[in-house]
């Protein structure tokens, strides 16, 4: 019998699929979960709003700006480019992109996530032309360009990317849909990687337009009915104070900052002082073929890992994800002590490994647990920061916040290269790095990591209300 004095609650005993989304006053907000796609009677794709799809769609904006720049940066000094000119290229691009991502997360508040994917796809585009440039002509001037304008996209498309998988899912499917993002985008990395090897073996960039089709955040709803909650409209200088708002309000974040600032260390080491040192050409790509497919695995088998209810809660999870990806970081450093100890400086081995040769099998094994360490230690990023927040203007900024230590570190850890550090030295701080800020982080997942998030009516001054609200 219908109530005629709650109708929206007669209305969803009719319609089973209608949720609440949120409370707005006493009032409870509902919403039709779109419906999918059947096709030919035999299985039914997700409708276009999904979350699930949106997912998919950000992922394949990656795929194709990323994961072809990583394909790059993986064959070591950029494919055939000289390797100076390369680090040089490398520091102005984290350089940039560290202070761009300062503001980034205000900028994608204030102009939305859909056109800064768009816009920071673009930068992407002309670093990798100018590495073919640079086999052609030698102009490094023409790198270090693409090397900058890469450097102030990346900030822009990162944090985008960022807000959206994170606060895209439910709490209880946020491993999984991280595990999706970079499972399809290191899995296209490796059939990317398949081009360079074919072509070594003898021996266009549409990013912008697929990040038109992402839906805007408010027009998307989720499998129980609730919209996404979309960032507040206000003026970009309330974002730019909004930064220091998260922090006052979740402290605790600082403790993510080295976990952050290791994030991309590994670069130059692994890229320059270990495939490019052991590997000739078409050994470097077949070894990057393989890197690729170990981020690919461990990113989806931590994704999955840590939304695998059956192992208990939310927080007991973070600490068995926190204790794999330790266990992984040091077992696959123990093992890269040998060849640490081989490499040394202005001093290249006397023949360079070929895929055919007998030694080449274990180090490439390495090579590849490497990129396994990466592809979990970049999963287990985006769970923890989605398991402090459900809100895309908290998690823009906490994505910002990932990418300016990241690049910061990858700027700093190129400058040494360009200066010629040992072999060693570089592998210590960069293991030192990892482990050292994975005991901070456990630090913040005992301290802040529980089994659900209650949406909070937070308790703030009024110049914080105001801030928030643009008031």
């Amino acid at each position: 019998m219908d109530n005629p004095k709650h109708p929206e609650k007669a209305k969803i005993n009719q319609e089973p699929d209608l949720q609440p989304d949120a409370t707005v006053g006493n009032m409870e907000v509902y919403h039709k979960v779109p419906r999918g796609y059947r096709i030919l009677g035999l299985f039914t794709l997700p409708a276009y709003r999904a979350p699930i799809t949106q997912c998919v769609i950000i992922a394949i904006v990656h795929l194709a700006v990323v994961g072809m720049f990583n394909v790059l940066s993986a064959l070591g000094g950029g494919g055939q480019i000289d390797p100076t000119t390369s680090n040089n290229a490398n520091t102005i691009l984290y350089s940039l992109f560290c202070a761009f991502a300062l503001v980034s997360g205000s900028v994608c508040n204030f102009l939305g996530p859909k056109i800064t994917l768009a816009t920071g796809g673009i930068g992407y585009s002309l670093l990798s032309a100018s590495y073919w440039s640079y086999n052609n002509n030698k102009n490094q001037a023409f790198v270090y360009f693409g090397g900058a304008t890469c450097g102030v996209a990346a900030a822009f498309l990162w944090t985008a990317e960022g807000s959206m998988i994170m606060s895209l899912p439910l709490e209880k499917d946020k491993g999984k849909y991280v595990g999706i993002f970079y499972g399809v985008s290191f899995f296209g990395t490796v059939v990317g990687a398949i081009i360079p090897t074919v072509e070594n073996w003898g021996s266009q960039r549409p990013e912008a337009v697929v990040a038109c089709f992402v839906s805007d955040p408010s027009n998307i709803i989720r499998n129980d009915g609730s919209r996404v909650m979309v960032p507040r409209q206000t003026s970009f200088v309330q974002e730019l104070k909004n930064v220091w708002v998260a922090v006052k309000r979740e402290p605790w974040i600082i403790l993510f900052f080295p976990y952050s600032f290791a994030g991309l260390w590994y670069i130059p080491y692994q890229s320059n002082d270990f495939n490019s040192y052991f590997f000739d050409l078409r050994t470097r790509a077949f070894g990057s073929l393989w890197f690729d497919f170990g981020q690919f695995v461990t990113a989806v088998i931590l994704g999955l890992l840590l939304d695998y209810t059956k192992l208990g809660g939310r927080r007991r999870r973070a600490f068995i994800g926190w204790a794999f990806l330790f266990v992984l970081i040091n077992a696959v450093f123990v093992g890269g002590m040998f060849p640490a100890r081989e490499s040394h400086r202005g001093h290249p081995p006397g023949h360079l490994l070929d895929v055919y040769d007998s030694k080449a099998a274990g180090y490439i094994a390495l090579y590849t647990f490497y990129g396994a360490v990466d592809g979990a230690w970049q999963t287990f990023a985006w769970w923890i920061m989605g398991a402090l927040s459900n809100d895309p203007l908290v998690l823009s900024i906490y994505s910002a916040f990932y990418k300016v230590f990241g690049a910061m570190g990858a700027a700093i850890v190129f400058s040494l290269d360009v200066h010629e550090v040992s072999y060693q030295a570089m592998f210590g701080s960069y293991w030192g790095l990892l482990a050292g800020s994975m005991v901070i982080l456990m630090v913040l997942i005992y301290k802040r990591v529980q089994d659900t998030l209650i949406i909070p009516v937070i308790e703030s001054t009024k110049k914080e209300e105001a801030i928030i609200n643009g008031s």
